[in-house]
């Protein structure tokens, strides 16, 4: 009997066959191990910025998935409940691991959101030249930081890239520091790019109008913004579109900043790939990030250059700029 049954079978799935009747069986939504990790850019004199993360949010239509357990610093450890960063202890290309392979469906994810205790202040706060500690705040205690792509590559790794010069601000009235998402981008690590270099300090020390500051080495910073062919008239120091609404409606405001260190070097890490604009300024002193503050960028005016880099790619860009190439 199970020889007949089995010709039978054979019989009608040929006939099945011929006639265009099989289809195919629904396969699977292949699966990618995924990684995230934060680093941070520079900002100001502070001593530390501590944020305790306790539970990440990936958001896909009709499906949220929640993290709420983390790795553990000690490896032969267990995962802990909640995770704490100095973000200044991971700037440059420095990152920190906070999920550790989950696995995910491979499609578009519409957010990660970030659950930062921010409650207790010996758990997320902010600490200033001098050792005292200042509550840091995020909006409706989240971090929603928008979407991300999870391709079927069998491991991806994405940076969660803290800008700190854009992503935090000080508020006078309460002494505290707000922690917001626009600062803060999603980069597959595989793809990001990254622009470095010197700025020589003949530039903002011996030319016009640079060399008018009190202080040579303060005040430097280089400002990117996305894209080729901006109006340079256009060109905005930091500020904060929802805030700032009195900025002029052509404002450009900048993709991100990077403040020149004391040995003239800078670095923007965990790009996306495409077209940009770098530009210099050495009246950066005082750029609120809120606020447009008409800091005159470039200056002087032919320290501009663009550039463009494909995924992978590591850029060394030096000024003063020459030619109208990185130097």
């Amino acid at each position: 009997m199970t020889t007949l049954f089995n010709r039978r079978f054979a019989t009608a799935f040929l006939l099945l066959v011929s006639t265009g009747l099989v289809f195919a069986c629904n396969e699977p939504t292949p699966t990618t191990l995924v990684n995230f990790a934060i680093s941070d850019a520079p900002v100001g004199d502070l001593e530390a910025v501590v944020i305790t993360i306790d539970r990440i949010t990936l958001n896909r239509p009709g499906d949220d998935i929640v993290i709420d357990s983390f790795p553990n610093d000690d490896p032969d450890g267990e995962d802990t409940d909640s995770i704490t960063i100095d973000l200044l202890d991971v700037q440059g290309l420095d990152n920190i691991l906070i999920v550790d392979g989950i696995e995910l469906e491979v499609g578009k994810y519409q957010n990660i959101r970030l659950r930062i205790i921010d409650s207790n202040i010996d758990l997320t706060y902010v600490e200033e030249a001098g050792g005292e500690h200042k509550p840091l705040k995020q909006p409706s205690n989240e971090l929603k930081l928008g979407g991300f792509t999870v391709e079927d590559s069998g491991v991806q790794s994405f940076i969660l890239e803290f800008n700190l010069p854009k992503a935090m601000t000080y508020n006078p009235g309460p002494d505290r520091y707000i922690l917001k998402p626009r600062g803060v981008r999603i980069v597959d690590i595989e793809a990001a790019v990254t622009i470095a270099g010197v700025v020589d300090d003949a530039l903002f020390d011996g030319v016009a109008p640079c060399d008018a500051k009190p202080e040579a080495e303060v005040g430097n910073a280089v400002y990117l913004y996305r894209g080729h062919d901006l109006d340079t008239d256009a060109l905005g120091d930091l500020f904060d579109p929802d805030i700032d609404t009195d900025a002029a409606a052509n404002l450009i405001e900048p993709h991100a900043s990077e403040k020149v260190a004391e040995d003239g070097s800078y670095m923007f890490g965990y790009l996306h790939p495409g077209d940009y604009t770098l530009a210099f300024s050495c009246d950066a002193e005082m750029d609120d990030p809120d606020y447009d503050d008409g800091i005159g960028i470039p200056t002087p005016m032919d320290e501009l250059v663009e550039v463009s880099l494909a995924p992978g790619e590591e850029l060394s860009c030096d000024f003063p700029i020459l030619g109208g190439v990185c130097g």
